[in-house]
């Protein structure tokens, strides 16, 4: 069967690159000084958060990219993580225009195209489950015996 026809691949493939890239910006809030940064930005346009959300955001990022790197509660993570993206779309990044450039005279321009792209890999993944290639399939099918 043509590689085109096999929708487990497909949903490896997007699921461990939508999974990287939140792990890795939970671990920069985490770890990278990233929280501080995210902080300035929005101050820089008059708003400010608890740090408890901006903990509690890195930590999402971390653990839900690498469920869905893995595999594991992978809607869940993805579930989750939409939300959050749906949310700092609508608060920020909307305002902000579509595109992620540099504008004269703007100190901001973080537009929502990245966000779009992250959200429907995140939409495809809860919908369509991890496939075949996930670690909770592999769990699923170990108690229930092989498949058949």
């Amino acid at each position: 069967m043509p590689i085109a026809r096999k929708p487990d691949v497909g949903l490896l493939i997007l699921r461990v690159a939508v999974g990287l890239v939140f792990l890795f910006h939970g671990w920069a809030k985490l770890f990278g000084d990233q929280i501080s940064f995210v902080q300035e930005m929005l101050q820089m346009v008059g708003w400010t958060l608890p740090e408890a959300i901006l903990w509690l955001v890195a930590l999402l990022e971390l653990f839900g990219g690498i469920a869905l790197v893995l595999g594991v509660f992978s809607r869940s993570a993805a579930l989750l993580l939409t939300i959050e993206m749906v949310i700092a779309v609508a608060l920020f990044h909307l305002r902000q225009g579509f595109f992620i450039v540099s504008v004269p005279n703007v100190p901001l321009a973080y537009g929502f195209e990245y966000h779009i792209a992250l959200v429907s890999g995140l939409v495809c993944v809860a919908l369509g489950g991890p496939g075949r290639w996930a670690l909770e399939e592999r769990l699923r099918r170990g108690r229930a015996g092989p498949a058949v």
